[in-house]
């Protein structure tokens, strides 16, 4: 999530898939939340990341969740994002109104 201010909706997707968002004053907010729910409820996963460049956070993704797909909200399909993407092995990758999908 590149959504400056994810809180309101963390919640629900939280529950049923981990997120990885980036890490704003209002989104640390509702993480430390998940983080707090995540004691009675150890299926949320809630990581926050600051800079990122394409290929280091797909790695990072990886070296803490099993993915083959991937839903990006508040960010454009740029050239590099897709050439990460295809690089890390995802063939399907196409633009959604508020950022894109990538499948392998």
């Amino acid at each position: 999530m590149f959504d400056p201010d994810f809180s309101s909706a963390l919640e629900k997707l939280a529950f049923h898939t981990p997120v990885w968002m980036i890490d704003t004053p209002e989104n640390r907010t509702a993480a430390e939340e998940a983080w707090t729910r995540a004691m009675d409820w150890p299926h949320i996963s809630v990581t926050l990341f600051r800079d990122y460049d394409w290929p280091t956070l797909l790695y990072q993704i990886a070296l803490n969740e099993r993915f083959d797909a991937l839903e990006v909200l508040g960010a454009p399909l740029s050239p590099e994002a897709r050439e990460a993407l295809e690089e890390a092995g995802f063939v399907r990758i196409h633009e959604t109104e508020g950022g894109f999908r990538a499948r392998r």
